[in-house]
């Protein structure tokens, strides 16, 4: 339950009967008649942490006896003196407490109290009734508030351990003090040890964690603006915080022996001499050490893994700008699925490192020095020019190591998010590239953090010989003989060569990033299923060979006058090309998604932004052309013109073109194909034609075809005036360009960029066995073949 201020009055005014944990704690029965207190050791319970399940809501009464009987509650049947004793409450502003290895175990206990509650009124005999058992004790002050059980810590790591005592830290400070300290969550809870409250409810989220101390707090800063005014109130609060599961009593101090011996008929000892012991604690029998909150915790806020994750951002990847420097994304891309390895170091180097390139330079540059085995960086835009001029001295001082190896973290929800938008875009690279360039660019698996020195010499003044040096001793001898009197820090100080070993005994108190190693391009991180979209998109952009779809669709006609012979379509698209260096294939569809084959269409005008279909009607077609469609797909490389859409990526393209001589006297042609042809390729053919004329000349038609062949018919050669007299027939041969492109799939598969509604997109000729033969049995010449 989340509490609010505005529950003030409600909970300080409620009638509801609240459940009041009276302690008690012995070794012996529930039925034995005597329930002596064993020893001051012995801790006082309402309810084990191991007995969660048998966890019972009891009326709480503050002037009730208190039996133990080991883990059980057992309240006295009668109070113990009236009620109208007084009673005074105060806000707990202390420390919560820490208990260390309790009941021989390797668990922990942190008590965060709350209230705390105190009897003021004297202990005055009239107001106790004679107990003959000796075995009823009474509280004079109790701690009130919230407790949580950690674990079974023996078997979690000590970065487990800091990285909770870090959000335990932070969580505590928002929820007493309202201080903000960055934390990000970026590990789960459930990565760390089991935490539970005294009623058993496992806090496994942050979120849980969060709620559960802000209602123990938000109950603090409300009754320090409206205490109880009465012992009515102060009975119905405890009560209905209980009752709500959002406070306990935890802890009981002051406690005395109700037994009260009669040393005559008429006297009873004083209650001033009653055996009295300072604390019962609930639901602990013994611990190894007490420790306040910020005494447990120690340094671990400063120096563990979440801090130096916030610190030195090592959730978030590396980007590269234009001036070759390294700068930290302001967005985390992974998650942690599980707790990094931190390893301690003690090791000093001294290295010479000898860039090669630009490339190498940036890299080492940014404290990336295995250049050697570095793997090719997609994303980068570096120049390669060679660099042979200088090279660097480097000298380390490593204290940790942190492994973020691939199979320790997953991409944020966010990053892959962004990722996928970019594969699905039509400008799948460019938007990619700047993705990555938001994100970062690399990724390191593995981190050193220490103190580092450097120092950049040209290589005329090295020699040739030089060895690396493991300890300070032979590092300072190794810059002696290399005349190095000072090396400069990563702020940009100077350090004399001998003050560096008592720069180095500092090396503690500073940590920096001195090294980021096993380096893999940030997408690596990613699922398999977007790595390979993005090598496959890599891939395909660098072919500056292969042609592919670069887009598709459908294009009405209403526009067009069924009066006029000749069309021109002008046909924008959506997104502008980077060139004008491509084709266009296509062909005209009735609305019944039928190809109309004696309809001539070619496509010219090529622009950036679109291109101009030409279209002319057959003088024997008598089709409305404003019913019909134009359908078009761009082919061209994706590398120069930007654009590659999603929808057909997969599908192999074959583009090309061949020149056959037209004759008066013939329809068919023959095309030999530079590659085998197999059964459900798809094939469009489209006559070149000069910038100059775009004027309808060929409407080009598929007719058989054989493994490595093509038979074409080529009609509507009238404007070409060819006669038919053999002796002229020679005279009239003319040479024509055909652009071919034959896609290795069925048409039906293509989908269609900028019109969901059509079910189909007729556009080429399928090559079934309908229509194949092995062998074209007639001799052809020019460039016609047989088979």
């Amino acid at each position: 339950m989340v509490v609010s201020p505005n529950m003030s009055d409600t909970l300080i005014n409620s009638t509801f009967t609240v459940n009041s944990p009276t302690l008690f704690i012995s070794s012996y029965e529930e039925d034995d008649d005597c329930l002596p207190l064993t020893s001051d050791t012995t801790a006082l319970n309402p309810i084990s942490y191991e007995r969660s399940t048998n966890y019972e809501h009891k009326t709480i009464q503050l002037n009730h006896g208190l039996f133990l009987n080991k883990h059980k509650i057992i309240p006295s049947k009668q109070a113990l003196f009236i009620k109208n004793g007084k009673w005074d409450i105060d806000s707990y502003n202390e420390q919560p407490l820490v208990y260390t290895s309790i009941d021989h175990s390797s668990d922990i206990c942190i008590d965060f109290p709350i209230i705390e509650i105190t009897y003021k009124d004297g202990i005055k005999s009239k107001y106790f009734r004679i107990n003959s058992n000796g075995s009823e004790f009474f509280a004079k002050k109790l701690l009130a508030g919230g407790r949580l059980f950690i674990k079974e810590t023996s078997s979690v790591t000590q970065t487990q351990i800091d990285i909770l005592k870090f959000y335990l830290f932070c969580t505590y400070n928002s929820a007493k003090y309202s201080i903000e300290v960055q934390s990000n969550n970026l590990f789960t809870l459930n990565l760390l040890q089991k935490m539970e409250t005294l009623n058993g409810e496992e806090i496994n989220t942050h979120e849980k964690l969060t709620k559960w101390m802000n209602n123990l707090y938000l109950i603090q800063k409300i009754l320090e603006e409206k205490r109880p005014n009465s012992y009515e109130e102060l009975f119905n609060l405890i009560d209905n915080l209980h009752q709500m599961e959002i406070i306990d009593i935890i802890s009981y101090n002051n406690i005395i022996s109700t037994y009260i011996v009669s040393t005559s008929q008429s006297e009873y000892r004083k209650l001033d001499d009653i055996e009295s012991c300072d604390e019962r604690m609930l639901g602990i029998i013994n611990f190894k050490e007490k420790l306040s909150l910020k005494d447990w915790i120690g340094n671990t806020v400063y120096d563990n893994l979440i801090s130096w994750t916030i610190d030195f951002h090592l959730f978030q990847g590396l980007i590269t700008n234009q001036n070759y420097k390294t700068e930290i994304n302001k967005k985390i891309v992974i998650e942690s699925i599980k707790i990094p390895k931190v390893n301690t170091s003690n090791k000093s180097c001294l290295k010479l490192i000898r860039p090669l390139t630009k490339l190498e330079v940036y890299l080492v540059s940014n404290n990336i020095f295995s250049i050697e085995n570095i793997s090719p960086l997609p994303f980068i835009k570096c120049d390669i020019e060679r660099y042979e001029d200088f090279s660097y001295i480097l000298v380390k001082f490593e204290c940790y190591e942190i492994l973020l190896g691939e199979d320790n973290v997953i991409p944020t929800e966010e990053f892959e998010q962004a990722i996928e938008k970019a594969l699905d875009s039509m400008k799948p690279l460019e938007d990619l590239q700047h993705v990555f360039d938001e994100y970062g660019h690399l990724f390191p698996q593995r981190i050193i953090l220490g103190r580092s020195l450097k120092i950049i010499l040209p290589n005329s003044s090295l020699s040739n010989t030089f060895k690396s040096a493991n300890d300070v001793d032979e590092i300072v001898e190794s810059l002696d003989k290399l005349n190095v009197s000072y090396l400069i820090t990563q702020e940009g100080e100077s350090i004399e060569k001998d003050n560096i070993t008592s720069w180095i005994e500092d090396s503690d108190n500073n940590l920096k990033v001195i090294e980021f190693d096993k380096i893999i391009p940030l997408y690596k991180i990613l699922k398999k299923e977007q790595q390979v979209r993005i090598e496959d998109i890599l891939d395909k952009f660098k072919d500056c060979q292969d042609f592919r779809i670069i887009m598709t669709g459908i294009t009405d006609l209403k526009c067009l006058d069924n009066e006029n012979i000749i069309h021109y379509k002008c046909i924008d698209i959506e997104t502008p090309l980077e060139d004008k260096n491509y084709e266009v294939f296509g062909s005209i569809i009735s609305e019944n998604n039928i190809r109309l084959d004696n309809i001539y269409v070619n496509f010219g005008l090529y622009d950036f932004n679109g291109f101009y279909a030409i279209i002319g009607n057959s003088e024997v077609a008598n089709i409305n052309i404003r019913k019909c469609y134009v359908s078009w797909m761009i082919v061209g490389l994706p590398s120069q013109l930007s654009v590659f859409s999603p929808n057909n990526r997969d599908f192999q393209v074959n583009y090309f073109k061949l020149s056959t001589k037209l004759q008066s006297n013939r329809s068919n042609y023959y095309i030999r194909t530079p590659f085998t042809l197999s059964e459900g390729y798809t094939i469009f053919v489209h006559e070149y034609q000069s910038p100059t004329n775009y004027e309808p000349n060929n409407i080009v038609k598929l007719v058989k075809w054989s493994k490595n062949s093509i038979n074409f018919q080529i009609t509507n050669l009238s404007h070409f005036k060819l006669v038919d007299d053999f002796p002229m027939v020679a005279a009239n041969v003319i040479n024509i360009d055909l652009n071919i492109c034959i896609l290795f799939t069925d048409y039906k598969n293509l989908k269609i960029d900028n019109n969901e509604e059509k079910e189909r997109f007729l556009i080429g000729y399928i090559l079934t066995k309908e229509n194949f033969v092995e062998c074209f049995g007639n001799p052809v010449v020019d460039e016609e073949t047989n088979c």
